[in-house]
């Protein structure tokens, strides 16, 4: 049976798409992937659409993958796929998850929640001419009726499922306007040289914003952190650093990292740096409540390179609304414990929430006074508060009035969740976040006067927000030094691969 995958995102990572793949060509089926990497604010133009749907003709079943911002784009694949009919097409993700109903207006059948299982059942019962009525965590439409299937149980040993799929052959990509077969320049171009991959599935927490708060309810009872063992990760990273040489960094990207235990993590370092010896980084799995001496230790002698870490907020009133249960004593041990390892720890990213209705300027100053103690370097990740369907902030808001315009302020939201407004207390968070980045700082003592209300009022905070913004060119100015100085090395040694990934950073 033929079966074409589509994945929207901006980058070829795709985890989930690689990973449906692996498991429908374990279980014989054949599947290609089209990647169609673009902006969600942008539309395919009709050559795209024409070459997606002409690759996609002989399929027997045809999935897109979506989250909320890419839901117009897919709805834009899915008419055109549509317009020669037949094929059913199966929407999943985080967004069909969460609002099934809406999709089914588009897509024939919605995989909900974990899709590995679900959709090799789907796959073998169109295989074999067999009707998928009782097929758990799926809802289709029949006769103008939605049929709701019970959800899946979720998948509780990981290590049971195969290595993402990294078989280019069979794989497509938009690329300088055109639709055309994957190689591998064509990955290492993208990847950058990093390989991505997830240890462990779910999160314990249940942040208000996420939409783990959403797949946490929908799952009672059953354990929502799911962890693979070390001989299973560290098997899937040998492999493919022996496949792709150009392969230079890893990079870890889930919930819950370091939920693993001081144990396990020792474990993981050793075999780590016995067949993979790479650096490497952990993209979001790090939090204060979970982050100690001996995990990081290890870590960093196995090649811990880059951390991030979320804190969103100094105010305890947010972080209740936010159902954030960590303290600000266990954010500053947490900080000053990676700052020990700075010379290891290249630059720790920390995560902050801006635009939230509901917080008051002076909970912002607090943030902004708490970040001010911060060593550096550091950078920190500024998002804008966004209310995704599901989450509890998203009920909230509706609730409170605070959700006019649904496409316009989540789903068509101008550059995703990164356009923070431009407040004058926003300006100060991203001040604050160009000094760090150069390993410089606001001291505790300048940052109360650019926050205290008085100051603002007389406008002596402008004046010294003004100064400092000089200053900061000055700083750029000295750093770009440096990274031309560095650039000057590498290209001495010929290291493409690390200018690469040097020049995606700064810019």
């Amino acid at each position: 049976m033929k079966i074409t995958l589509i994945s929207l995102f901006p980058d070829l990572k795709a985890f989930g798409v690689r990973c449906l793949s692996a498991c429908l060509k374990a279980r014989g089926h054949f599947v290609q992937i089209i990647f169609l990497p673009k902006h969600f604010t942008s539309r395919y133009d009709q050559g795209t659409l024409t070459e997606v749907a002409k690759l996609s003709k002989e399929s027997d079943l045809i999935g897109v993958s979506l989250t909320t911002n890419f839901f117009e784009n897919a709805i834009q694949i899915t008419r055109a796929l549509k317009k020669d009919g037949g094929v059913p097409i199966a929407w999943g993700g985080v967004h069909p998850t969460i609002r099934p109903e809406e999709c089914l207006k588009y897509a024939d059948i919605v995989c909900i929640g974990e899709g590995e299982e679900t959709l090799v059942e789907l796959a073998d019962s169109l295989s074999d001419g067999r009707n998928y009525y009782g097929i758990q965590g799926i809802w289709f439409n029949d006769k103008n009726q939605i049929i709701r299937n019970p959800n899946r149980r979720l998948i509780q040993d990981l290590n049971i499922l195969p290595f993402q799929d990294y078989d280019y052959e069979g794989h497509y990509v938009l690329s300088d306007g055109a639709v055309r077969k994957m190689d591998a320049s064509v990955l290492d171009a993208d990847l950058l040289g990093a390989y991505t991959t997830m240890p462990t599935r779910g999160c314990p927490f249940g942040c208000t914003y996420c939409c783990n708060f959403t797949f946490n309810k929908m799952n009672p009872g059953q354990n929502p952190v799911r962890k693979r063992t070390a001989d299973n990760i560290i098997k899937e990273l040998a492999e493919r650093k022996n496949k792709f040489p150009f392969i230079k960094k890893i990079t870890f990207i889930d919930d819950a990292f370091l939920i693993y235990s001081d144990k396990e993590i020792e474990d993981f370092c050793r075999q780590y740096k016995e067949n993979v010896g790479l650096p490497f980084s952990i993209d979001g799995g790090a939090t204060p409540s979970t982050l100690n001496r001996n995990k990081l230790s290890f870590l960093v002698d196995a090649g811990l390179v880059s951390l991030k870490m979320g804190i969103q907020t100094a105010s305890e009133r947010i972080k209740r609304l936010y159902n954030r249960h960590h303290t600000n004593q266990q954010v500053e041990i947490a900080v000053n414990l990676i700052n020990e390892f700075k010379d290891r720890i290249r630059m720790p990213h920390y995560d902050i929430l801006l635009d939230n209705p509901w917080e008051t300027e002076e909970e912002l100053s607090q943030t902004l006074m708490f970040l001010s103690r911060f060593p550096g370097p550091f950078q920190l990740n500024t998002y804008s508060l966004t209310f995704y369907p599901g989450t509890g902030l998203y009920e909230l808001a509706k609730t409170e009035g605070k959700l006019a315009d649904e496409l316009q302020s989540i789903y068509s939201k101008d550059y995703y969740f990164y356009s923070c407004k431009k407040t004058y207390l926003n300006k100060l968070f991203f001040l604050l976040n160009e000094y760090a980045f150069y390993g410089a700082r606001i001291p505790p003592k300048t940052m109360s006067w650019l926050t205290n209300s008085t100051a603002r009022r007389l406008k002596i905070s402008r004046l010294i927000y003004a100064f400092l913004k000089i200053n900061s060119l000055l700083l750029k100015k000295k750093r770009l030094k440096i990274i031309l100085a560095e650039g000057l090395k590498d290209i001495k040694k010929k290291d493409w691969v690390t200018i690469r990934r040097k020049f995606s950073r700064w810019i």
